[in-house]
């Protein structure tokens, strides 16, 4: 086989298996959760909550200024992150996201909704195993 055509297979299969890989890493879940150290799992907390404080200032903006309509359910969506968010910390949901993703079953589970699992967990949400089931359907 010609030099030139090695190379250009071998080209041809790192361009694939870079593909995988971002393709892999494009999908937030818990196989992706335990592959990353844990410098990374709290840049990725931490990413989470800048995502949920643009969101509310969204919120703020375009719907309650706009849609004044919406505000008792802009209320109650902000009642209910401060009720399951506030004094959380980035160590406890690592934590609780390695003990959630330990479950081959919660696997294919996005981390954004593991986050709300642990939680709720953390609250003593009587109805977190509920959630769990129905999110392992959503998420096969």
């Amino acid at each position: 086989m010609p030099a030139i055509l090695r190379l250009v297979m071998l080209a041809a299969i790192l361009t694939a298996l870079s593909a995988v890989q971002a393709h892999a890493q494009d999908k937030r879940d818990g196989h992706y959760w335990r592959t990353i150290p844990e410098t990374e799992k709290l840049d990725v907390i931490l990413g989470f909550f800048d995502g949920m404080a643009l969101s509310e200032s969204l919120i703020h903006i375009v719907v309650r200024d706009n849609y004044t309509i919406c505000t008792e359910v802009i209320e109650s969506i902000m009642a209910q992150t401060a009720k399951y968010m506030d004094n959380l910390t980035t160590a406890q949901i690592a934590t609780g996201l390695d003990a959630f993703y330990e479950e081959a079953e919660n696997r294919n589970i996005p981390i954004f909704w593991g986050v709300w699992v642990v939680a709720r967990q953390a609250r003593g949400d009587k109805n977190v195993n509920t959630f769990i089931k129905e999110l392992r359907r959503a998420h096969k």
